[in-house]
């Protein structure tokens, strides 16, 4: 097992020298920012830290390390327009084997816009050609395919921090894990294939054991370094677009209520790929059955550190809910957009 893990890493690490160096596009595999998995998108994308279901693959791979048992999974998104008649349609489709203190994920995830209308070039005519020639009917029509494999490998830590005889010793789980991914683009006539891969680790703690305090509850961090391999999408045209890096960095903690039958958690995530993409998630869990979340994208974490609450931009609000019935998990999330609102259905199921 430990060789499998090394393999894994050296895979990921030595496809950098096969990446041509090239400047990084601002939209490079854009659709693979939309997110996946309904427990993870009702918090707002505020999920590294405390990455622990399938969905994890895309979020910190190491997470996969805690799925308790083999466990298939999908999702299904409307891209704006309504559920039935979306503009476009993103969905995932995957599995997650734990072997032995590891996980093996595949994953498939998928956006398709159809019916995109044709019309002429128009660029050459002057206004009045273009009054007497524009009837507002396509020539035809194509469509966008984009699609990507992500096969995933994560492996559970678990150490035992000894602060010396007299005192105590903490034990820590520390998970590590990487996705390679593999992706195509069709658009019209062009098609485009790229390979990249992501790295992740946890670690989690109880505050009670190190502060003896048993009403303390956990700590976690979270680290995804995504596409470090510079993921490079070569097009048939000979032109190549290279997804730009990210770090993903998360703080969580989780508060447990035996008495109530109560979870509280929360994390805090940071983006590099964007300007001021900081991600705020909260959930509240009853009895490991119903859950509640809300979540805040966009956050300007400098203006919350500052104090200026009253210029804090909040940007764009999550909400969602779960239920668990038996080994079935249902996860719905909702996002607000002036283009539509965006429901994420995810179902799973735990063997």
């Amino acid at each position: 097992m430990r060789r499998w893990t090394v393999g894994i890493f050296l895979i990921a690490a030595g496809m950098i020298s096969l990446i041509p160096v090239s400047r990084a596009t601002r939209y490079a595999g854009e659709f693979l920012e939309i997110g996946v998995g309904g427990r993870a998108l009702g918090l707002g994308g505020a999920y590294c830290a405390l990455a622990e279901d399938p969905s994890s693959f895309y979020w910190n791979p190491a997470g996969l390390a805690r799925v308790p048992s083999i466990t298939v999974w999908g999702m299904y998104s409307n891209q704006f327009g309504t559920f039935g008649n979306p503009l476009a349609q993103h969905s995932v489709l995957g599995a997650v084997i734990p072997i032995t203190g590891a996980a093996l994920g595949i994953h498939w995830i998928r956006l398709a816009v159809d019916e995109i209308p044709i019309f002429p070039d128009y660029s050459g005519y002057s206004l009045e050609q273009r009054k007497n020639l524009i009837n507002g009917v396509p020539s035809g029509y194509f469509s966008d395919a984009e699609d990507a494999v992500f096969i995933s490998f994560a492996r559970m830590n678990k150490v035992n921090l000894d602060f010396g005889w007299a005192l105590f010793e903490i034990p820590i789980e520390i998970p590590y894990g990487a996705s390679v991914k593999i992706i195509r683009q069709k658009l019209y006539t062009e098609e485009a294939f790229g390979l990249g891969a992501d790295l992740g680790f946890q670690i989690k703690f109880s505050l009670a054991d190190m502060f003896a305090k048993p009403y303390l509850g956990e700590f976690a961090l979270g680290m995804t370094y995504q596409d470090v391999t510079k993921t490079g999408i070569q097009w048939s045209g000979e032109n190549t677009d290279v997804i730009t890096q990210n770090l993903r960095i998360g703080l969580a903690y989780r508060h447990k209520i035996p008495s109530i039958k109560s979870e509280f958690s929360f994390e805090r995530v940071s983006n590099t790929r964007y300007q001021y993409d900081g991600r705020l998630g909260l959930e509240y869990i009853y009895d490991r059955t119903l859950f509640f979340r809300m979540g805040f994208t966009r956050l300007d974490w400098g203006e919350l550190v500052s104090g200026k609450w009253n210029d804090i931009d909040f940007g764009v609000w999550t909400a969602g809910f779960g239920i668990n019935y038996w080994h079935l998990f249902c996860d719905y999330a909702f996002l607000k957009a002036e283009l539509g609102n965006a429901h994420r259905l995810s179902i799973s199921y735990q063997f």
